[in-house]
């Protein structure tokens, strides 16, 4: 098969979406099948790069004045420079990752090109509206991008989400089936059998306990909630709370540790390589993620697949990856001594540790990312049938 995914964010922008397609690319690469990427370009040129062993096609876009990581692709001659690049592709079936300008000028362009087209959906309102106070403003504003997502994918064969709260969510703003299969893991890379004392003096990580948190560092992610709960557990029990990421809210972060007299217990890495990345989790005691607008979280999946248990936040998808008690906490909303109890537990008492980590592997396996590939070819397949 030739698979052509579209998506309106790549890489170097790092997300659930690049994550998902430089995965399940290359190994669909492996088992014999063509596979490229349209995404908008880093400028306003058009662009052909080989990126995790895919040929990615750059569209000329030019970034969003609010969010430059955001790009929207130049207008002019759009649809003539995605016919071309999709006449020479020739794909046997195409995969948007989103509703958004590019993936719609795709849909619409395939109208007439009658190509079987399926989408996945990686959006929730709340990853746009997060900062508005105003409820009728924040309501209308999120209509109206629910009214965008059905406009979209109402015009594709099936749609696909990774969990199934992700699939209830959007049922009821779609005229096609959608359907839940996971993002996927790869299990085996979350398993180094190196110790971590190299990466440990590298990042300047002590030798105690680590509370983990791997993310972005935006408004959406309720990081301070963290913080606060750290402040108290911090004098009952010794640990380091290593924060893993970057974002548009680092300063304020790092501002707020100091004001919480915590800074000799926090540690803020910023971007780590995708090398590294695993020794985080196999040094870790402990996952913590308080993100409210969540349909999978790649983090959290990774940590259970290290073993590690999870504090989360009862919203969104985390309460089908976290059984509360078993391999985990839930916690709502807000509820800052809950947090830190939990944290205090599962450092303090190993029993619970133990328990909840053995509980953790045997959840993540469910993501094996071999068979999210099975179920997206069997689904390419049976799609490309109908046509």
């Amino acid at each position: 098969m030739n698979i052509l995914f579209v998506s309106s964010s790549y890489y170097p922008h790092i997300n659930g979406v690049y994550y998902f397609v430089c995965r399940i690319g290359p190994l669909l690469q492996e088992k014999g099948h063509k596979v490229a990427v349209i995404a908008p370009s880093e400028s306003v040129h058009f662009s052909l790069k080989k990126i995790d062993n895919l040929d990615v096609y750059g569209i000329p876009s030019y970034p969003i004045i609010i969010n430059p990581t955001i790009r929207l692709p130049i207008p002019f001659f759009l649809k003539s420079r995605l016919r071309r690049i999709i006449e020479n592709f020739k794909p046997d079936i195409i995969h948007v990752q989103d509703h958004f300008p590019l993936s719609k000028a795709v849909v619409e362009l395939n109208k007439k090109m009658k190509i079987p087209i399926i989408a996945s959906n990686h959006f929730m309102p709340e990853n746009f509206t997060f900062l508005m106070r105003n409820e009728k403003l924040k309501q209308r504003f999120e209509n109206y991008l629910w009214k965008s997502f059905s406009k979209v994918f109402n015009q594709v064969r099936i749609v696909t989400t990774p969990t199934e709260t992700a699939a209830r969510l959007i049922r009821s703003h779609l005229r096609v089936d959608a359907i839940a299969i996971s993002s996927g893991i790869s299990l085996d890379i979350f398993n180094p059998s190196e110790d971590t004392v190299e990466i440990k003096k590298k990042y300047f990580i002590p030798g105690k306990p680590i509370l983990l948190y791997v993310g972005r560092l935006d408004p959406e992610k309720h990081m301070e909630e963290i913080l606060q709960a750290v402040a108290i557990a911090i004098r009952k029990v010794d640990f380091c709370f290593v924060i893993v990421g970057k974002g548009t809210s680092k300063m304020g972060l790092e501002k707020l540790t100091q004001q919480l007299e915590i800074t000799n217990n926090v540690i803020f890495t910023g971007f780590v390589p995708n090398g590294d990345l695993p020794y985080f989790y196999k040094m870790g005691r402990c996952f913590i993620i308080a993100s409210i607008a969540e349909l999978l979280s790649l983090g959290a999946l990774q940590a259970m697949a290290s073993g590690l248990p999870v504090i989360a936040v009862n919203a969104g998808a985390l309460s089908e990856l976290v059984r509360n008690k078993v391999n985990g906490y839930l916690f709502e909303e807000g509820d800052i001594p809950s947090i830190s109890r939990h944290i205090e537990d599962i450092i303090t008492k190993d029993e619970v540790y133990q328990e909840m980590s053995e509980k953790s592997i045997e959840y993540a396996s469910q993501h094996d990312i071999y068979k999210t590939l099975e179920s997206f070819e069997k689904l390419y397949e049976e799609e490309i049938k109908k046509s």
